[in-house]
């Protein structure tokens, strides 16, 4: 798709819903914007321009994104998500959104959606299903976003370089949002989320790809994870209605082992990684790996 058409996309998606946007500078809340051409400018004169790629950053400030996270790591994730990595849980997901949302058309946030994949394939599923009026997919992480915008642009599909700290939307306009193994903030949840809306927070579980972390640190104390902290965390902060367990096994082909290591920050400060990777790679067959969420369904 050429780049004149994804900005003319983003451009529509965003001049179909200019009320869901707030200026995170001069802190105006749903109105502020006008589209002007490709620009969005709010009531005191900031202005942001849409990407040529499709999307537009409404992040004001200076952050450090780790190296970690960078174009190598979502392409890799691309690949093993095509591969049907986290189809389950995707699919999880959308049954828990219909279940609890009564409405026929709502509108869903992924906060911290990172390169955008798992976005995507919710969004795909209910284009083609349940009505969604719009779906958003915000991070902090522009190259992210980026990539998101480079692979998924869709009509109703709106991608921003955001911060989870002061989200650039107005207040009271999703019906779900979803915070998948990504940091959180819970007072700017419920100011985005409706009555009656729902935050659907997915967390890694102690078996989440424990063969890959086997592997790497073998007997070290790094083999283990816990999500005690997370869930106290949210626990203080939401009021948890339903705590699921999803746990499956996913046969990765020989051909995308290479992108199953390269898709996580678990592999990207081990020493001597590339030749662990490549001992990896090097036994040429497909690989068994455990996917186990912890999926907490929480009003705020």
């Amino acid at each position: 798709m050429k780049m004149e058409k994804k900005i003319t996309i983003a451009k529509n998606n965003i001049s179909n819903y200019l009320d869901f946007f707030k200026c995170p500078l001069c802190d105006s809340r749903g109105g502020s914007f006008e589209l002007r051409n490709f620009s969005l400018v709010c009531e005191d004169k900031h202005t942001y321009d849409l990407a040529k790629k499709g999307y537009v950053n409404l992040f004001n400030g200076y952050t450090k994104i780790t190296k970690t996270y960078d174009k190598h790591l979502f392409t890799a994730r691309k690949t093993v998500s095509d591969g049907g990595l986290y189809s389950r849980l995707c699919d999880e997901l959308c049954g828990i959104i219909a279940e609890q949302m009564n409405r026929r058309v709502y509108n869903i946030l992924d906060a911290g959606c990172g390169c955008g994949n798992l976005t995507h394939e919710i969004f795909e599923q209910f284009h083609s299903s349940i009505s969604s009026a719009l779906m958003a997919g915000v991070d902090l992480s522009k190259e992210g976003i980026e990539f998101a915008a480079a692979n998924f642009c869709e009509n109703d599909l709106v991608w921003i370089v955001g911060n989870l700290n002061n989200l650039p939307f107005a207040d009271a306009k999703f019906d779900v949002i979803l915070n998948i193994m990504s940091p959180a903030n819970y007072q700017e949840f419920g100011r985005v989320l409706r009555s009656g809306g729902v935050l659907i927070k997915v967390l890694p579980d102690a078996d989440y790809l424990k063969e890959l972390r086997r592997f790497i640190y073998n007997d070290n104390d790094k083999n283990e994870y816990s999500n005690k902290d997370v869930l106290n965390n949210l626990a203080e902060n939401t009021t948890i209605k339903e705590l699921r367990e999803l746990k499956y096994t996913h046969s990765v082909a020989a051909s995308n082992v290479a992108a199953l290591f390269d898709m996580t920050p678990l592999t990207s400060n081990i020493s001597e990684r590339e030749q662990t990777r490549e001992r990896l790679v090097s036994q040429n067959k497909n690989w068994e790996v455990t996917l186990a969420f912890k999926i907490a369904i929480c009003e705020i």
